[in-house]
């Protein structure tokens, strides 16, 4: 082979969509092409011819016949061009150097070799070539992949139950701890309950007597990780239940392991995670939440960089924004008084689902219980308006479609709640699709669970077996298609203030999140998640795994990519947004890009 030829061969083999061709395939392929040099302001493709494009230098645009920009390419990029009259053409932006495959030379490669034809086919599969566990920045991944056993304290002193107070702290003393676990006398050996310092203090304060059981102060009963599970887990699940120690446990037989401390992970790596949370429930005002809230679009720039993947960090943003909330309806109720009666604060949408980045709104709701008085909603309506604006106040943005119980339909008695979703899932109307998402997503973060839960419960038995529920849904997420056009090229947003970009979120996410729900509910599964839901529907046999592994590695491409986008937008103090500029994307991630958005699309015809 030639100097010439090598060359092309070299550039080939670093084009994403060509680097999987075999080598003697992608040899036959460079034979046929044509060097063409295009001048900026000229007309692409010159004398609309079809077939295959490559730019090897310069960028050039393509435009539908109403002028709409439907993708910028770049060096290593590719287009075909049909032969059909709505063929789509577009100028050339910047003096370029293109290589042509002509229509009629693709048709005779195509016959003769079977990899060349999948190639060219625009509707043939391909694999979304990342690892889904690994997906994020380049930083130090440490404590997202360490396992909690590495990072414990062995064999933690275990002391029973019936020991007082002041014998406690003796031992403690002694064995320079900050946690004693504690078993009952009737089951050495396996920890019921722990005592830590702040319980001590607490004790103390309170004037209780220091020969009093040791099991009056304890907390029971225990959140308990295992051994294998990553440190950063272990964090948010600190994070979550507002505790410093972990007790952790055997896979095999769940006996005691060892303990883990937020000591031990700030020794690791930085926390800003759980100190968040704690500043957040040590906040005394609305003036404090906004401070500690100032934080939060820092700690996405710090997970990105450490290469937390989408479900990590949304997992963390999400819980952030859950402590907040709690600790807005603590500090009214403080104000004007407890509650009037029980009551559940609910969460829907990316917050239900634990899939919140900073860049997010309000979705949420109010049940009361039925046995109070008319009068009390007048206290909840109260409610509803500090907490929400407290949260608006704190970066939280209201809802644009008015779902939050600042309005009656999304505060309402158990029973009321319980006639609205059996009339929404039993007779739904295209409105009440869209009612039935926000139901089906929702999840309790105040309040008493005992009046949603089983309402959820008979949710999701009711939409497993009624299939006009299961049909409209379905039709839903058939119209949210992904943005991908003429043969593997982008639809960019056409109008409005983020023009010419692609929205991640409603035209990314949004589609593989809907297919996901529609999924887990025909396979009666309760999970929330969207990568979740796709699991639970690939055991029952809703799907195929094929399928459900394609749309979760699509849907954390999709949300990585959103990540880094607004961490970016964090950094250079702009405001982050969904809306991203396919402009500023590497060839790889372009390629990889349309790859997830051609699964989607694949599963939109095939799997609903």
């Amino acid at each position: 082979m030639n100097g010439e030829l090598e060359e092309i061969r070299e550039f080939l083999e670093h084009c994403p969509d060509l680097a999987p061709l075999p080598e003697a395939s992608r040899d036959a392929f460079l034979r046929q092409l044509t060097l063409r040099y295009l001048r900026e302001g000229t007309s692409f493709p010159p004398d609309a011819e079809p077939g295959l494009w490559i730019v090897r230098t310069g960028t050039l645009e393509i435009r539908d016949a109403q002028d709409t920009l439907h993708d910028r390419l770049g060096e290593g990029d590719l287009v075909h061009i049909p032969n059909t009259p709505a063929r789509p053409l577009g100028p050339v932006t910047e003096d370029a150097l293109v290589y042509h495959l002509p229509l009629d030379r693709a048709l005779e490669l195509a016959a003769r070799d079977d990899a060349i034809a999948q190639f060219l086919d625009a509707d043939a599969p391909r694999p979304l070539a990342t690892d889904r566990t690994a997906q994020g920045g380049h930083g130090d991944r440490s404590l997202l992949t360490t396992p909690v056993r590495a990072l414990m304290t062995c064999d933690p002193i275990l002391a029973v139950s019936t020991l007082s107070l002041r014998e406690a702290a003796r031992l403690m003393d002694r064995g320079d701890i900050s946690a004693l676990l504690l078993h009952t006398p009737e089951r050495p050996g396996e920890p019921c309950g722990i005592l830590t310092d702040t319980d001590l203090r607490r004790a103390v304060a309170n004037g209780v007597d220091p020969g009093q059981a040791v099991a009056e102060s304890m907390a029971s009963p225990l959140t308990t990780v295992e051994r294998g599970t990553p440190a950063f887990e272990a964090l948010l699940r600190m994070a979550r239940h507002d505790i410093h120690h972990l007790p952790v446990v055997h896979e095999a037989d769940g006996t005691l392991a060892g303990i883990l401390s937020s000591t031990d992970l700030i020794r690791h790596q930085g926390t800003s995670a759980v100190y968040l949370v704690r500043d957040l429930r040590r906040a005394d005002d609305l003036a404090g939440l906004q401070g500690v809230m100032q934080a939060l679009p820092q700690l996405q720039v710090q997970l990105v960089e450490a290469g937390a993947d989408a479900a990590q960090l949304t997992q963390t943003v999400t819980t952030v924004i859950d402590t907040l909330t709690q600790r807005l309806i603590e500090l009214d109720e403080r104000g004007r008084g407890p509650a009037p009666c029980a009551f559940a604060w609910l969460a829907s949408g990316s917050q239900g689902r634990h899939e919140q980045t900073v860049f997010t709104d309000q979705d949420t709701a109010l049940i009361i219980a039925d046995d109070a008085s008319p009068d009390v909603d007048v206290w909840f309506a109260e409610l509803a308006r500090g907490v929400t604006a407290g949260l608006d106040a704190c970066g939280i943005r209201a809802c644009p479609g008015d779902v939050d119980p600042t309005h009656p339909d999304w505060r309402r008695p158990a029973a009321d709640w319980a006639r609205e979703m059996e009339r929404v899932l039993h007779h739904p109307a295209p409105r009440d699709a869209m009612l039935a998402t926000h139901y089906l997503d929702m999840r309790v973060i105040h309040g008493a669970a005992e009046l949603f839960e089983p309402l959820r419960q008979q949710a999701l038995e009711v939409g497993a077996r009624h299939e006009a529920l299961l049909s409209t849904l379905a039709d839903q997420a058939r119209n949210l298609p992904p943005p991908l056009g003429f043969f593997r090229q982008f639809v960019l947003e056409d109008s409005g203030a983020h023009a010419d970009t692609l929205d991640l979120k409603m035209r990314g996410l949004l589609p593989i999140v809907a297919m996901a729900r529609v999924f887990a509910l025909h396979a009666g599964s309760a999970a929330r998640s969207t990568v979740e839901r796709l699991s639970a529907a690939a055991r029952a046999g809703v799907i195929n795994e094929s399928t459900a592994d394609n749309l979760a590695d699509a849907w954390v491409y999709i949300a990585n990519l959103r990540a880094r986008h607004q961490a970016r937008q964090i950094r250079n103090g702009q405001p982050p947004d969904n809306a991203l500029d396919p402009a500023g994307l590497s060839t790889l991630e372009r390629s990889h890009l349309k790859t997830a958005f051609r699964l989607v699309n694949d599963a939109r015809k095939t799997a609903l």
